[in-house]
């Protein structure tokens, strides 16, 4: 099979995540994250490792939640009706986005915590 040229999987690429903004909720809850940590590092003058390592969080749960969806995608696909052993490989991918979220909030407190009391106090 001829591979398609690059131009056509980058377009393939982009109507995914298209696809995922329009269609998952919590997708989109975390973009807004992402935009609420953008807008934090530029008004709070984050360093610049900082702001890459709390970037690099942001994106590690983008990721881990587009690959749940992926999962739950194939999951459905394989068995329409309710099936636990399925269910438990739903749970499994959940929990790695949960894991993802609250390692970036930890990071989150722990770099925003020293600029913020200077903020306030």
């Amino acid at each position: 099979m001829k591979k398609p040229p690059f131009h056509s999987s980058f377009q393939f690429t982009v109507r995914g995540i298209l696809w995922i903004l329009r269609n998952e909720r919590n997708f989109q809850i975390h973009i807004l994250g992402l935009l609420v940590n953008l807008f934090l590092i530029v008004f709070l003058h984050i360093s610049s490792l900082e702001s890459a390592l709390i970037v690099l969080c942001c994106f590690s749960v983008l990721i881990t939640e587009i690959l749940n969806t992926c999962i739950e995608k194939i999951g459905d696909y394989i068995e329409p009706e309710f099936d636990s052993r399925i269910g438990l490989i739903k749970d499994l991918a959940g929990g790695a986005v949960l894991l993802a979220t609250i390692s970036a909030i930890c990071v989150g407190v722990l770099v925003y915590w020293p600029y913020l009391m200077l903020y306030f106090y």
